[in-house]
This record gives structure tokens, C-alpha cells and sequence, in this order.
């Protein structure tokens, strides 16, 4: 029976790693792999990823604290990659399908419409994955219209935080936030200069 004092430190019952900083060049699109290991099948919850801009001053020297009033909300997409089933020769595949073969997952690194006999254990445009992994999709544009830019030697930050919803339940539908931390976006020459 639990007989601690409530203000006494004890176990920490959801384990929780830490905060992270995703660092990105102003003007980078890039895509991070996340896997959400509580849960086995992502068919049917519900991805949510934002930024939200941060009290950035100028030429600011250590990370705010804050949220700009009023700033810039940033809606990210997730992208969850296609469940296609158990491997059928004669399917056609596409780019990022999944599919599960001999017990393992694997999903295609390239194709549109792929038809192959070879098995995916063997094919080299197969690799092994996990069900689980979520794709979260950070735009160019993250940060150009933040009331502060960054400068050479003054990146501007955000606030980032992935929730995640499970399906309707009839007793208690369940929502987690496994990510979250800030954004730092860093000065970029080629932003300044125009496309040639």
C-alpha cells in the first residue's frame, strides 16, 4: 500500500526522457522519423504536431522563456506511412508502403505501382521497419514570419509538442504528449541572397 508522503520524490510512473531542441537552418524542409513506442498500430489515432513562436528578442544571448503574445501557431504535418498488409507478389507497391512479411515489417525505399516476385527479405528496395514509426514534417517556411529573425550570431526559437490521440473509446479515450521541447531556427545566407 502506498504510505509516502505525497510531496515525497518517488518513482516516476510514465518515464519521460527529456525535452529536445530540433535545430534547423531558416529555409530547411526536412522530415524526422519518430516512433511512438506505446502504442503497436498507429491505424486510427490522431497526430497533432505545432510550433508555437517564442518571446524572441534581438540579438537575444540565451533561449526565452516565453511565447511570443499573439505569435505565429505552426501546424506540422505527420505523416504516417501505408499499412498495405501481408506481402502479395503480384500488388502493386509504392514508395513508403508497409507491409508485413515473415513476421516483420518492411517498407519500400522506391517505386510507383512496383511489382516484384523477389521477397522483401531479399529485395534491396525493401527495408525492415516498425508499424509504429511516425513521419513529422517540418516546413521551409517554419519561422519566416516570426515577429524576430535570426541573425548570425542570434537564432530565434519556438516551442514543439507531438500529441497524440488513440481511437474513440467507450470507457476513456486516451491522449499522450511523447515529444516536446523547442525549435531553433539559425541564420541563412542563401534566405538573404536572391535565386538565381
Amino acid at each position: 500500500m502506498a504510505r509516502s508522503k505525497l510531496t515525497d520524490s518517488g518513482d516516476d510512473l510514465i518515464n519521460d526522457s527529456g525535452t529536445i531542441l530540433w535545430s534547423f537552418v531558416k529555409g530547411e524542409q526536412l522530415e524526422f522519423p519518430v516512433i511512438v513506442n506505446f502504442i503497436t498500430n498507429p491505424a486510427g489515432y490522431t497526430f497533432e504536431a505545432v510550433v508555437v513562436e517564442a518571446a524572441n528578442t534581438s540579438n537575444q544571448t540565451s533561449k526565452p522563456t516565453t511565447i511570443q503574445p499573439a505569435g505565429i501557431q505552426t501546424v506540422l504535418t505527420v505523416r504516417v506511412p501505408t499499412n498495405r498488409g501481408t506481402w502479395d507478389a503480384p500488388t502493386a507497391y509504392n514508395t513508403e508502403d508497409v507491409i508485413l512479411y515473415n513476421g516483420l515489417y518492411y517498407k519500400l525505399l522506391s517505386g510507383t505501382a512496383r511489382v516484384s516476385a523477389t521477397t522483401p527479405d531479399v529485395d534491396p528496395l525493401w527495408e525492415v521497419t516498425v508499424l509504429n514509426k511516425i513521419y513529422l514534417q517540418f516546413p521551409k517556411e517554419l519561422g519566416a514570419t516570426w515577429s524576430v529573425s535570426a541573425t548570425v550570431g542570434s537564432p530565434v526559437y519556438g516551442f514543439f509538442e507531438l500529441r497524440v490521440t488513440e481511437p474513440n473509446n467507450s470507457i476513456l479515450t486516451k491522449t499522450w504528449k511523447p515529444v516536446r521541447g523547442m525549435v531553433e531556427i539559425l541564420f541563412s545566407p542563401t534566405e538573404i541572397v536572391a535565386d538565381v
